[in-house]
């Protein structure tokens, strides 16, 4: 009832403040100009009207002194601008396509009248924006609707931008060298990233096939990679800005249909590591079917007043798969077992054992096992939006946006169910004040509800069980994945208010930001044990070498905590003349983190807050010639950036205090040990267990990054430009985790730390602590080429040459030490694991008689980085051995040169893709079209490897071992064909 009824007065709340203020659309997009008469002397006074073709709503505005008019927070799409004065002629320029985020330049020249009819003129968009000082990049709706995309996620044309990438730890969107979980996801003006998880909202489910926000309602949007203003924040990376579709005076919509599956996929190719093995033949792909269907239709409800726009998706995935249990004997073991102990039997339900050995737990000669297992997606998304024009001055906007994402798997050792559903609901209103001031508020409701289970929970055994293989058997691995289940539960509002006012040559912006995130989570990892049996013959004696079990609260939500974000911003767009724009203001943030926490630390008991977050910005245009035909432009300024509160909930779930001592790992002998098959009392462990307490250093800050900009682009010649950009980061305070319950004894002879295995403090296992020590540096020269849609073909490129350094590359690691060493953190700096030296980036399409069009993607990109390390190093340089989650890789030393061999001094394989769409259109009567198209995604099979990271891929990066720099991990997809129709009608 207490939520609820907080619910009802924020609802109460908005609605007030949008009735007596109004809210705005926050499509920051402008146009503005300059009337001169035919001597370029300034016009003040004349009547400037800005009207959108598409729903003929209008703006009317007067010229200052100079000659100058400002109309701010247009919505995309197809303009006319017409300007007049008595006793000289009234001049009309139509189709002016305005994108999101634009800041057109539409000079007016008007003569003196010698005819009563107006001048109607008919030109292009200005080709170059000489008014924007930030580092950006627009994707068009015609792209969006043309271009090949698999999976049809709207986020992947922001790869087409320069600097963005995906991260290769956690597959976020990364840009300018930041970490993902700094960059920014707007649409329609609001936050739309998860602030638990810190990628877009509804992660969980992207990362699996799954979709939150459909691609056929998205209009376009806006990659902002550097210079941003004052008004954007706790996006230190950069951000994306997505408008959603609205309807318009005429009837429209569309029906759509992709299919592909396994018969339309090449053969998955052997890996260098394969080849060396002996292993030469290609392996059929594992089958699968994807079916994506859907429809939308907009339109007036009332012309030049109430529009209204709706869409459905659906994709559905059925994806067979095989999986092995590989330790010889151990499907035996575990029969044999299950004679007295049937429970046991589930372990391998589903399984067949394989002819490839005999039917005994025998270690060398036992057979091994395989099943054939299917998992299948269902993924719902509903779409909603209403606009209607209040009088001459307002406009109100509502629209929601929900999903429904379920993926079941039949093979229960695994995340066998995964279910999330999010919704969104946004109202804004911009309201026209007076003929110099605007005001926008904005208010979103948002959810996102996630489910992470496991089919065997509720049957006699649910414990993980490893087989290491030290006897000769293999390993492998039976039972519930230990990190499940995983239940959570956001509720985000948000509340912007924005006042601008133009001042003479001044385009003041005063506003703030607030938002609150409720968190809710039960997280309880290996409750019911993950144990390890170096042999078969330990397991069939139940002899368990080590088990990792939770100790502490397993009810739901055992973090149950608040985080608000509150902002304060002011700018001023500084305009003295056509070739000048000067941007500068300030931001200011504050963090309000969870306090007054339980735990047996001081240091733990609150999550520092950080209250001094001031980031002053400073951009420019200048256009040299004056004529809108070129523009130097640049800028400078300190970004913030926003800890996800999943890096928090362990100074909740492991405060140290009995019972929530959080995973520890155990031996036969210690007192938390439970044999396996006994059932665990996760609340009551013995009272004198290690336990693992966690917690954020009270230093922790905010992470922040010093960015510049600067670049030059020119118009070439009609429908042609060109530019370069230089961009520099420089980030601190990142998040790094250190592990302070282990002694450093020394440094060997090649500096690496080296580690004692005896705990310190011998109460305690692992101390696991947060701070804000990590660093990198970014540097990027981009050399780009547009040639806007005219004629019959568009084209963009663009390469950038780059390099990212750091000293800790994780994106959110939450149970693993990020550096290794905690008094020298620089000890790791070194390229990025998101560095990519050389990226080049080609999209275009092309129109053929017939109505046939042509488009695609080409890209180039050098392979990621990676380490050498170290395979003899198990002990003496990880204080406890890789198998915990304690330990950073040791460094190797070059054996030819007897010399460490810095951090990610290797790199894979390059990556060359070309993904190509070709289309027919049918025009049915004069109403409908339907349009066939093929698409073939990486047309020329070409694949690429990786290093396996992580326990697995030791070997091959072991410079001692004769496998060394054999990758193992294809990274591309091989060879796809989908196929699709689409229906339109307007």
């Amino acid at each position: 009832m207490r939520r609820s009824s907080k619910w009802m007065v924020v609802g109460c709340l908005a609605v007030g403040a949008l009735l007596l203020a109004g809210v705005a659309q926050a499509q920051e997009s402008s146009i503005q100009g300059y009337v001169t008469d035919e001597s370029n002397a300034a016009l003040p006074g004349a009547s400037v009207v800005v009207t959108n073709a598409d729903t003929g709503i209008s703006r009317e505005l007067t010229t200052n002194a100079k000659g100058y008019y400002l109309a701010q927070y247009l919505r995309s799409g197809n303009y006319s601008v017409t300007a007049s004065l008595e006793g000289m002629q009234t001049v009309k320029r139509e189709n002016i396509r305005l994108l999101l985020g634009q800041a057109l330049d539409v000079n007016m020249k008007l003569g003196v009248e010698k005819v009563t009819e107006a001048i109607v003129v008919t030109a292009e968009s200005p080709l170059v924006e000489v008014s924007r000082t930030s580092a950006a990049a627009y994707v068009s709706e015609a792209e969006i609707e043309a271009l090949p995309i698999s999976g049809r996620d709207f986020k992947e044309f922001a790869f087409l931008a320069p600097t963005v990438q995906n991260d290769p730890v956690r597959g976020f969107v990364t840009m300018s060298g930041q970490r993902g979980i700094y960059s920014g996801m707007h649409i329609d003006g609001t936050d739309s990233k998860s602030a638990f998880f810190g990628y877009g909202r509804g992660g969980e489910a992207t990362e699996n096939d799954g979709l939150v926000v459909a691609q056929d309602s998205v209009k376009e949007f806006q990659v902002v990679t550097n210079g941003f203003n004052p008004e954007f924040g706790a996006n230190s990376g950069g951000y994306i800005n997505v408008v959603t579709k609205s309807g318009s005076n005429s009837l429209r919509g569309t029906a759509f249909y992709f299919f592909r599956d396994d018969s339309l996929a090449e053969d998955l190719p052997p890996s260098p590591l394969d080849r060396a093995r002996g292993n030469t033949a290609d392996r059929p792909v594992d089958e699968f079917e994807r079916k994506n269907w859907g429809l939308s239709f907009g339109g007036p409800i009332k012309k030049d007043r109430t529009f209204f726009f709706f869409s459905l998706d659906q994709t559905e995935r059925d994806e067979p798969f095989a999986r092995s249990l590989g330790a010889r004997g151990a499907y035996d073991a575990v029969l044999l077992l299950g004679q007295t102990n049937p429970g046991l039997l589930n372990l391998i339900d589903g399984y067949t054992p394989n002819n490839d050995g005999v039917a005994a737990p025998d270690p060398l000669n036992g057979r091994t096992a395989s099943g054939l297992f299917v998992r299948s997606v269902d993924n719902l998304i509903l779409f909603g939006k209403i606009d209607h024009q209040i009088g001459s001055s307002h406009t109100l906007s509502a629209r929601a946006n929900a999903t429904d994402y379920d993926r079941e798997s039949t093979f229960k050792d695994e995340e066998s169910e995964k279910l999330e559903d999010t919704e969104s609901w946004v109202l804004s209103l911009v309201s026209v004040l007076g003929s110099n001031a605007v005001n926008e508020v904005r208010v979103q409701l948002a959810t996102d509800n996630l489910d992470r289970l496991s089919k065997r929970v509720g049957e006699p055994i649910e414990a993980q069980v490893r087989f290491r293989g030290r006897d000769g058997s293999g390993s492998g691995q039976v039972g519930k994945f230990d990190f499940l289940p995983i239940f959570v539960e956001e509720e985000k509002f948000q509340f912007q208010e924005t006042f601008s006012y133009l001042f003479g040559d001044h385009d003041l912006k005063f506003g703030v930001d607030y938002q609150q995130d409720d968190l809710k989570q039960l997280f309880a990892g290996s409750r019911d044990g993950r144990y390890d049996f170096n042999t078969i013959a330990d397991f069939l004696a139940n002899n368990a070498s080590n088990v990792r079990i939770y100790y502490g609260d397993v009810t739901f939500p055992n973090y149950d905590e608040t985080q608000t974000l509150t902002a304060i911003y002011a700018q001023d767009t500084w305009r003295p003349n056509e070739k000048l724009t000067v941007n500068y203001g300030f931001r200011w943030g504050r963090t309000d983190n969870p306090g007054d926490l339980p735990h047996l630390f001081p240091e733990g008991r609150n999550i520092p807050d950080d209250d001094d977050n001031f980031a002053p910005r400073f951009g420019f245009a200048y256009s040299p010639g004056g004529t809108g035909q070129d523009v130097i432009r640049g800028g400078i300024g300190l970004f913030f950036g926003r800890t996800p509160s999943l890096l928090f909930a362990s100074q909740v779930q492991q405060n140290g205090l009995f019972p929530n001592f959080g995973r520890i790992n155990v031996s036969p002998g210690d007192p938390a040990f439970v044999p396996f098959g006994q059932p665990i009392n996760n609340e009551n462990p013995p009272a004198d267990s290690p336990n693992s307490p966690s917690y954020v250093d009270p230093n922790y800050e905010d992470p922040e990054t010093w960015r510049l900009n600067f670049g030059y682009e020119r118009e070439l010649k009609p429908n042609w430009a060109a530019g370069v950009d230089i961009v520099y980061a420089e980030g601190e305070k990142l998040q790094s985790n250190v592990e302070l319950n282990r002694t450093l004894l020394r440094y060997d002879e090649f500096g690496r730390p080296v580690y004692s295995s005896a705990r310190p403090d011998p109460a305690f296992n692992e101390i696991f602590v947060r701070r804000s020590i990590g660093e990198s540096e970014y540097k990027a020269v981009t050399l780009k080429i547009n040639r806007r849609f005219a004629g019959r073909f568009q084209l963009q490129a663009h390469y950038t040459w780059s390099e990212d350094k750091d000293t800790d590359s994780n994106e959110r690691s939450a149970t693993g030490v990020t550096v290794s060493d905690p008094t020298n953190p620089r000890y790791d700096w070194g390229l990025a694991e998101r560095d990519v030296e050389n990226r080049l980036v080609v999209s275009g399409l092309i129109e053929l008689p017939g109505k046939v069009r042509v488009s695609g993607i080409a890209e180039y990109r050098s392979g990621r980085p990676w380490s050498a390390v170290d395979g003899r190093a198990d002990f003496a340089y990880c204080g406890f051995g890789r198998l915990g989650f304690n330990c950073v890789e040791a460094y190797a030393v070059d054996p030819a040169t007897n010399q460490l061999i810095p951090r990610n001094a290797f790199r894979n394989e390059s990556i060359q893709r070309l993904d190509l769409r070709v289309s027919k259109l049918f025009a049915i009567g004069g109403k409908y079209e339907i349009e066939l198209f093929g698409e073939v995604f990486n047309v020329f099979d070409q694949n690429s490897f990786e290093q396996v990271f992580g326990f697995g891929g030791q070997r091959q990066r072991d410079p001692s071992n004769s496998e060394f720099g054999l990758a193992d991990d294809l990274v591309t997809t091989p060879r796809q064909i989908q196929l699709g129709a689409r229906l339109s009608f307007n």
